[in-house]
């Protein structure tokens, strides 16, 4: 079962266990010293009480489906009934003063570039809201239900508004959508500038400009939800192909938006190796027609 389907376990809660895991000695804690700590008995009798549920005892369901979660893709590791953090992830990722900044793209990693098999399904859902024209995308359960049914993909196993709402959590915490409210409703828009910002020194690794093309496949190999990726590929098999060097709305609005903001600097320098941005007009020269990005910020 995926994070997608186990709704307790969300972004939070897993990152709560993360953080305090950080700052102990050895990054490590026995289990039920780690329960008590952050799912304290007090606290589970009083939801218990405001759900009305007849059964009192302290089954801690929050806290276990978090560190079930976290324990499957890796994250953590359980021994003699003592949990710690895997001590394999790269150095920075569990390094006290960097490892909480950088564990939405921890996630990313265990989640979609592992061969985690449990994470399919979460990653075909990701992949395929990121698939959606974001001047048109589906901001509520209500209209993905309807889309996913008008584009015959259900099985994405996106089939409750419980799932939706997983999801939305996730997407936003890893930097791929973000939320606001519109006429007293919450919608959600796919939208990946946070992640794809929060990744450039990696992208360009050090690199002053880059082909399109260049950077769009580092983009893919790093988080297959993107353009060319085993996820979007999957999807797009099923609700129709991208024109030809053409980037998604999702993608494109992202590097405008990190244009905008002075991040970067999109130009046709070249008649080869064009990649075409929709939704261009007054944004760029030539219709969107991109050849390569500049890095205006610190590469290193």
């Amino acid at each position: 079962m995926s994070v997608l389907k186990t709704g307790l376990a969300n972004p939070s809660r897993m990152r709560g266990i993360f953080r305090y895991l950080l700052h102990v000695q050895g990054q490590s804690e026995k289990r039920d010293v780690l329960e008590r700590i952050l799912s304290p008995d007090k606290l589970v009798e009083h939801l218990a009480s405001e759900e009305k549920s007849k059964d009192k005892k302290s089954s801690h369901p929050m806290f276990n489906d978090a560190i079930r979660e976290s324990i499957k893709c890796n994250l953590l590791i359980e021994e003699d009934e003592e949990v710690r953090i895997n001590q394999n992830l790269p150095k920075d990722a569990i390094n006290p003063q960097t490892g909480d900044k950088l564990l939405p793209d921890t996630f990313n990693h265990l989640f979609f570039t592992s061969e985690n098999e449990d994470e399919e399904d979460f990653g075909r859902v990701c992949a395929w809201y990121l698939a959606q024209d974001i001047y048109d995308a589906p901001g509520t359960w209500e209209e993905v239900e309807k889309l996913i049914s008008e584009q015959k993909v259900g099985d994405l196993k996106m089939t409750s508004n419980r799932f939706f709402s997983q999801m939305d959590d996730w997407m936003r915490y890893m930097g791929f959508a973000w939320g606001h409210t519109l006429a007293g409703k919450t919608v959600t828009v796919p939208d990946p500038t946070a992640y794809i910002k929060r990744n450039l020194q990696c992208l360009f690794n050090g690199e002053e400009e880059i082909k399109i093309k260049d950077f769009i496949n580092r983009l893919t190999t790093q988080c297959p939800l993107f353009e060319t990726g085993k996820f979007r590929e999957e999807i797009e098999a099923q609700i129709g192909q991208r024109q030809t060097n053409y980037l998604s709305t999702t993608t494109a609005f992202a590097l405008f938006r990190l244009q905008d903001e002075g991040d970067i600097e999109l130009k046709r320098q070249s008649d080869t190796d064009l990649m075409i941005l929709p939704k261009a007009n007054n944004q760029v020269d030539d219709d969107g027609r991109i050849s390569h990005i500049i890095c205006k910020g610190d590469k290193s």
